[in-house]
């Protein structure tokens, strides 16, 4: 079996044997629509309406809104102007997207087919040539790109036609999908990367025609100098003076060349172009920003319907106080929000809207700092996870709308052990555990969390919880700086513990337990799951990929390499004028894929008076 046909299986292993038979035989030489479980159109009593400007809140400004540079504050609004060469279903795996197939030729060859007739909002055609040089500019460390690291077993790009291409790999990349369906996968204009590296090379210019003039300047300073010196030392001097001036000429010249070029060009963290539905259209920083609808979106037209998206565009404001969000939501000037939890109550009740309760992929925990006592110690771990009763968390602190964690992945992750249990709250266990290794009287162990209202509740619910059972948690709630500091330097026991977005499983465990991974630093050293992320990265095969990362999780849990506490939810708050938001049966089972496929309209396309 080509791992092309294993591509599409994955496609049905949730839909059922007779869905799986019909794709693996129709999608390889066709885009059957029967293929795609998320493609239903009869999910709405109502016919989608063009019209009116949708309006949301969000805590914080974008920051850059070129998704490869750093920081970018609100990915909500990235995936208004950026699409991904693949994005991801229900069980967080990958399809395509801004390509048609993918093909595993061999471990070290993946060929992408790209769908046709796709434009960039600037004109320009989707293209080979346009995802190579993407790819390239990403890996250019000279462009600045934090994701450069992640394409790092990336050995070249190929155009093999104008809609093929063929990527290279140093060694088996298991997790290559997984990355373009991230963030290197965001596709951009290659005109609005190639304008970036245009400014960028006029600024490095202009630097170094300052600083040939200061050098002229001075060399003429010298030649004045020079005039009581004798006829030879001034001549040399002169000579020195005048090459100075040609050389700060000749790089003038060429910054007045390359400014006039970049007179109307923009970087692209101001100025994002990309393949989705909309369109910038302005912004003042820090407050709002303002986006008009992309009339040459390409999804619609390929499934008949070709007045998508239905906004006119969308209004972004920048809210950080939940409260007036949830003020501004009440009084009709924003038409969606997520509200905190302890609002969930009385906003549910309101016949104005329309309130979901839905899954996140998150974990939420605490780590152990393995490289010392006492948590070198696995009875201690042990003593540690028993003595938390996460029901209770849960119920205290998420007012009982979080999933308990039975390992790391989430329970809907195609990566997640379904076989696995949470641990189970056992104090005098813990204290039985305590008296084996040694600390019949107690212990203090130190540790931080983080500083957020959120936080410091499950600061004092957990630092309680262990005085029961003898520990006493001398913990610092610190700013998210502050906490990283602490766990790069290894000043710590136990401590803050949350993964977000939990995609590609490769990225996600090596983050935290590879020696390689950026929030390890020493902290935990299993062989056996070190054996077993290396071999996942390798692993170009479904199936055998998904058993690796369970058989992780099974290792995680029997070592209690950390506290797994809860996967959240969120809450998410519509007005009644918005339509097509559909929960069950849409975004509950198809996630980002349905929501990236059905837009919202207004009812009867009339905006709310605000």
């Amino acid at each position: 079996m080509s791992l092309i046909i294993k591509h599409v299986l994955r496609f049905g292993l949730v839909g059922g044997v007779i869905l799986v038979l019909f794709v693996s035989f129709s999608l390889p030489g066709s885009e059957a629509a029967t293929a795609k479980p998320w493609e239903k159109w009869d999910y709405s009593k109502e016919e989608p309406v063009r019209g009116g400007y949708f309006r949301t809140a969000s805590a914080n400004d974008v920051g850059l809104m070129n998704p490869n540079h750093w920081p970018v504050n609100d990915w909500g609004v990235i995936v208004l102007f950026f699409e991904k060469l693949l994005t991801t279903k229900g069980d967080f795996l990958e399809v395509p997207w801004l390509i048609e197939s993918f093909e595993f030729v061999d471990p070290l060859t993946c060929i992408f087919k790209l769908r046709k007739g796709i434009t960039y909002t600037d004109g320009t055609v989707f293209n080979a040539e346009a995802v190579k040089y993407q790819m390239e500019w990403i890996q250019d460390k000279g462009n600045g790109c934090w994701s450069r690291a992640w394409l790092s077993p990336l050995k070249s790009t190929d155009v093999v036609d104008e809609y093929t291409v063929k990527f290279h790999f140093t060694k088996p990349w298991g997790s290559f999908l997984g990355i373009v369906a991230s963030v290197p996968g965001f596709a951009m204009s290659p005109n609005a990367l190639e304008a970036d590296i245009m400014i960028k090379e006029s600024k490095k210019v202009t630097r170094k025609v300052k600083q040939a003039k200061k050098k002229a300047a001075k060399a003429e300073k010298k030649a004045k100098a020079a005039k009581t010196k004798g006829d030879a030392e001034y001549k040399k001097a002169v000579a020195k003076a005048e090459k100075a001036r040609k050389q700060a000429a000749k790089l003038e010249k060429k910054a007045s060349v390359l400014l006039e070029k970049v007179k109307k060009l923009k970087e692209s963290d101001v100025n994002p172009v990309g393949t989705a539905k909309y369109i910038l259209e302005d912004r003042s920083s820090g407050n709002w920003i303002k986006v008009r609808r992309n009339p040459n979106w390409w999804y619609g037209k390929t499934v008949g319907h070709p007045d998508m998206p239905y906004f006119d565009g969308r209004i972004v404001t920048v809210i950080p106080d939940p409260s007036v969000q949830l003020a501004n939501f009440k009084a009709g000037k924003v038409d969606i929000i997520y509200p905190a939890k302890s609002h969930y109550s009385s906003i549910s009740k309101d016949p104005r809207f329309r309130v979901y309760v839905g899954n996140l992929n998150w974990n939420v925990g605490l780590r152990f700092n393995h490289s010392r006592p006492p948590f070198n110690d696995i009875r201690m771990r042990k003593a540690v996870s028993h003595a938390i009763d996460r029901k209770a968390l849960i119920a205290g602190l998420e007012f009982g709308m979080a999933r308990i964690a039975s390992s790391f992945f989430p329970g809907d992750h195609w990566a997640h052990n379904p076989s696995l249990k949470p641990v189970n709250y056992d104090p005098e266990l813990s204290k039985k555990l305590m008296g084996e290794a040694g600390h019949t009287k107690g212990i203090t162990i130190k540790g931080h969390m983080g500083n957020d209202s959120n936080s410091v509740s499950l600061t004092e619910a957990v630092k309680s919880m262990l005085a029961e059972v003898g520990i006493t948690w001398d913990v610092e709630n610190l700013s998210p700086a502050a906490g990283d500091d602490r766990i790069k330097n290894l000043e710590y026991d136990l401590g803050t513990n949350v993964y977000v977005y939990m995609f590609e499983p490769d990225l996600c465990v090596t983050n935290f337990y590879h020696p390689d991974g950026g929030w390890n630093h020493g902290r935990s050293n299993n062989q056996k799951v070190i054996e077993l992320i290396d071999a996942g990265r390798r692993e170009v095969d479904y199936v055998k990929r998904q058993k690796i990362y369970w058989q992780i999780e099974e290792a995680l849990n029997e070592n209690y390499e950390d506290v797994y506490l809860w996967w959240p939810m969120v809450v998410s708050a519509y007005t009644k004028q918005v339509s097509g938001y559909v929960f069950e049966g849409g975004h509950r089972e198809h996630k980002e894929v349905w929501d990236r496929s059905h837009p919202l309209w207004f009812k009867d396309g009339k905006e709310p008076k605000r």
